[in-house]
């Protein structure tokens, strides 16, 4: 990329695919602030890179909002945990328990019934990426035909008494730095599966698997579902 001559427009999509490089460079100036803060560098380390790696995310696609190579209307939001529209279209009741997904990144309209980006932004799949496509799966359940229901009272939906608000579309997406070189592992592929949307923010492994794509293909599939 250091050789090409790009518009900030096209440059804000190209460097999508290059925020794992960004992040590895950035390392030895987050070393010297935790050393200087008298952390422990390893651990204190593993959480500033995933820290940071979902604020390169979710600055990433603000600037482009800003460049128009995404809708003026969308809104991306870093740790939304809390925000309402978690609140309210994420939350699936299994038995007396409530079911959430592990977010670092929403991808949201403010206008009523247009669907919702769920984003898992991991450094690695040694992280919680577990977590979120298990949360799909019940996703899937809670969704299911109600006609399937009624006709199959031994589904686990009756069976584990789940329910779920289903009013907004959600997409279930992951993106990955992997740091560790783990989305080509045997144990780790069939997991993408699971995923609606699953990219990998290094430019030099957006072609190893069909089911992840490199980032900069995230611009082009949001502007389809909010289109």
């Amino acid at each position: 990329m250091k050789n090409r001559k790009l518009k900030e427009k096209d440059a804000l999509i190209v460097i999508l695919d290059y925020l794992t490089e960004v992040l590895l460079n950035s390392k030895d100036g987050v070393f010297k602030m935790i050393k200087k803060r008298g952390k422990d560098i390893q651990q204190a380390s593993k959480s500033a890179a995933g820290n940071n790696y979902q604020a390169l995310i979710a600055y990433a696609l603000n600037r482009n909002i800003e460049a128009g190579n995404l809708p003026k209307n969308l809104v991306v939001a870093l740790k939304p945990k809390k925000h309402p529209l978690v609140e309210e279209y994420t939350s699936i009741k299994v038995g007396k328990e409530i079911q959430k997904p592990d977010i670092d990144v929403l991808i949201y309209q403010e206008k009523p019934k247009t669907p919702l980006i769920v984003c898992s932004c991991k450094t690695s799949l040694r992280e919680r990426a577990g977590q979120t496509y298990r949360w799909k799966l019940l996703l899937e359940l809670a969704t299911a035909d109600p006609k399937h229901l009624q006709e199959n009272p031994d589904c686990p939906i009756n069976k584990f008494k789940i329910e779920y608000k289903y009013e907004r579309k959600i997409y279930v997406a992951i993106i990955i730095a992997d740091l560790y070189n783990e989305i080509n592992q045997p144990q780790q592929r069939g997991m993408f599966s699971f995923f609606d949307l699953a990219y990998v923010a290094d430019y030099k492994k957006g072609k190893i698997l069909e089911t992840v794509k490199p980032l900069s293909k995230i611009i082009q599939e949001l502007n389809k579902i909010y289109s």
